[in-house]
């Protein structure tokens, strides 16, 4: 897949969707090339009676708006999010010889933020998605994107799908690691009456064991 050709899946980990941003991030951009295009044709005829140096502006002027509306388009197909069930993976690309990768685990995120701003936002439907990153002052921001609520909301499933993954598998390696990590949210006298009840069981289980051996 195209989409992955930068990311190489972990074992496990299934490709979601991926996220660009709004339409409206690059529209502004390309109207305006569309009105310098229709300008240009416009005085060409004017331009053409300056004789060579008004042909080559009319020329100039096609060629650099030209230029302009392919790198709009080039870096918006660029600047992306890829989302898999185990993390979400940042490109931005801000010019050609330019690039930026980060990735975040999904079970690192403590918090998932929508802020919608303008008229416009409110219009079309985009705002931004903020993840607060654990032990990270600065958040990740998905800028300028389309239903935002939408995704925060998969993002949050997705999360608590990870979240039951690493356990599961906290439980199959390490299973004492998980019981331990529970019994951080009791007090001190629960984990007193916890150690009391798990020697009651021990001594229960040995008796259990020394009747059978009896028996035998």
């Amino acid at each position: 897949m195209e989409l992955l050709k930068d990311v190489k899946l972990k074992d496990g980990e299934e490709f979601i969707k991926a996220v660009y941003h709004h339409p409206m991030v690059i529209i502004p951009h390309l109207v305006i090339s569309f009105f310098i295009l229709i300008l240009d044709f416009f005085l060409m005829y004017f331009l053409f009676l300056q004789g060579w140096w008004g042909v080559a502006l009319f020329v100039a002027v096609i060629v650099v708006v030209l230029f302009y509306f392919l790198r709009i388009v080039f870096l918006y197909k660029k600047n992306k999010f890829l989302i898999t069930n185990q993390r979400i993976v940042d490109f931005e690309q801000p010019s050609f010889f330019e690039k930026y990768k980060n990735e975040i685990s999904l079970y690192k995120i403590k918090e998932i933020e929508v802020i919608k701003k303008g008229l416009a936002g409110m219009i079309f439907g985009y705002g931004t998605l903020k993840l607060h990153i654990k032990n990270e002052v600065t958040p990740l921001e998905l800028f300028r994107i389309s239903k935002p609520e939408k995704l925060q909301e998969e993002i949050r499933h997705l999360m608590g799908d990870e979240s039951e993954g690493i356990k599961e598998a906290t439980v199959k390696d390490d299973p004492l690691s998980l019981i331990l990590a529970e019994t951080k949210l009791l007090s001190l006298g629960q984990k007193e009456e916890l150690i009391e009840r798990i020697g009651q069981q021990i001594d229960s289980d040995e008796s259990e064991k020394k009747g059978e051996d009896e028996n035998l």
